[in-house]
């Protein structure tokens, strides 16, 4: 499943129904929403950059959806970075992440986060992973890879978002 934006999805929701999106899209994803400064180096929310001051490049990753899915369509640890071929399964286009960035495993049930000895870190809610520890997910954390924010979504919680959009 290759990444798209928010917006496609809530189209596809509005042609197939809710039963067969969830069906169809019952993974968990990450949603990009935005660029920071590196981390440990966190400026107040009020003086980071607006929308108009960052790189097209990184708008464009703005709303982009990344399933967390094996490029094997295997059951087992997603790897996320920047390279394709390098044992990654979702590539994301920033140079700040590092080409095996982190690491999601599932846990009873659940994903934890960890990082793969990136170069700018990986955190959660402003929190720096570090070294081998892994972070236990539920659904609206904001987690930075390099510069790069993105949302994290249990399935169920993507579908609900998802909704919201499609009805609004």
């Amino acid at each position: 499943m290759a990444a798209q934006f928010l917006d496609e999805f809530a189209r596809e929701l509005g042609k197939i129904g809710e039963r067969a999106f969830r069906r169809r899209y019952g993974v968990p994803v990450l949603i990009g929403s935005g660029r920071t400064a590196p981390v440990g180096k966190r400026k107040p929310a009020a003086l980071l950059d607006t929308a108009r001051e960052r790189p097209d490049a990184v708008r464009a990753l703005i709303s982009r959806v990344f399933p967390l899915i094996k490029l094997t369509g295997g059951v087992g640890p997603v790897v996320v970075g920047r390279g394709v071929g390098t044992g990654v399964d979702v590539a994301i286009a920033d140079p700040s992440i590092s080409k095996r960035h982190c690491m999601f495993v599932p846990v009873d049930g659940m994903l934890n986060v960890s990082d793969c000895a990136s170069t700018n870190g990986t955190a959660v809610n402003g929190v720096a992973v570090r070294g081998g520890a892994a972070v236990q997910l539920c659904g609206g954390e904001v987690i930075t890879l390099g510069r790069l924010e993105l949302t994290y979504e249990t399935s169920a919680g993507f579908a609900e978002l998802v909704s919201g959009l499609e009805g609004g």
